[in-house]
């Protein structure tokens, strides 16, 4: 029996380039093609729209450009799941699955409050946009960066070679010092941007879908998502670790998104 192919695109989450997943991507089927844009924000013809609006568009052009005619499952963390959400929503004929990994949801009433606080410097208390924007962005050449991350406490439970993976993903050496390559104000801006508008998105979904959620995540809880899978008619389900549970339990998380697409794929 020949292996259904597949061409998968996984879209980062904010702050976090593409590359930092490689300990998920390498435990994917190696017959699948995987896509993945390396940075979203970074476009000067795309900046952070008010509703990532322009991530979105990005998004659809990275996979109309590369997807080679086939459908694509698209795969999202956090940021990246609520862009290929609605990339999934606006461009059907582009997408066969959509699978989102604890994303950031606000839905119902709380996304007139949200919607308020962009508005106002009251969004960098709801969100960590202050903390990313105020962030060190700049090391010695000596530095180890990977000891310096692994003591943060957004990294404490991160496999170690994930954040091995994302040091060398999001930094670069530049005239003898080590600097972030993901700016900390697109990253803030991004954190302010947070979509308040995801209900007007109820039903247009075409595609089957599935919402994964970190077993000790406080960002995606059973009150935020809910509604989502309500709305949409998708599955849900809970695997180990928190908000960042793909470069916690990598293992984990490839084994759902390879069993859930390679179910999918046999019935197309």
């Amino acid at each position: 029996m020949s292996e259904s192919p597949v061409t998968l695109h996984f879209a980062h989450a904010n702050g976090f380039p593409a590359a930092s997943y490689n300990e998920v991507f390498k435990r994917l089927p190696k017959h699948w093609q995987i896509l993945a844009k390396p940075m979203f924000g970074h476009d000067p013809a795309l900046p952070v729209g008010r509703n990532w609006e322009n991530q979105v568009a990005e998004l659809l052009e990275y996979v109309k450009v590369n997807r080679q005619g086939t459908k694509v499952y698209a795969v999202g963390h956090s940021f990246g799941a609520i862009i290929s959400f609605m990339a999934a929503c606006e461009q059907p004929d582009y997408f066969a699955g959509l699978i989102v990994i604890d994303p950031p949801l606000v839905l119902g009433p709380g996304s007139w409050l949200l919607r308020g606080a962009k508005l106002t410097s009251y969004i960098d208390k709801i969100t960590p946009a202050k903390l990313a924007q105020n962030r060190n962005s700049q090391w010695q050449a000596d530095s180890d960066l990977v000891s310096y991350f692994q003591q943060k406490a957004l990294f404490k439970n991160m496999q170690p070679a994930c954040v091995a993976d994302y040091v060398a993903a999001a930094t670069q050496h530049e005239e003898g010092r080590i600097s972030l390559t993901f700016r900390p104000d697109v990253e803030a801006d991004i954190f302010r941007n947070v979509p308040h508008n995801l209900d007007r998105y109820k039903g247009r979904l075409q595609c089957p879908g599935l919402l994964i959620t970190g077993a000790e995540s406080v960002v995606c809880k059973p009150k935020h998502w809910q509604r989502f899978v309500q709305q949409n008619r998708i599955e849900q389900t809970s695997l180990p670790g928190g908000h960042m549970l793909p470069l916690e339990f990598p293992q984990d998380v490839a084994d759902r998104l390879t069993k859930t697409i390679n179910r999918w794929a046999a019935t197309c």
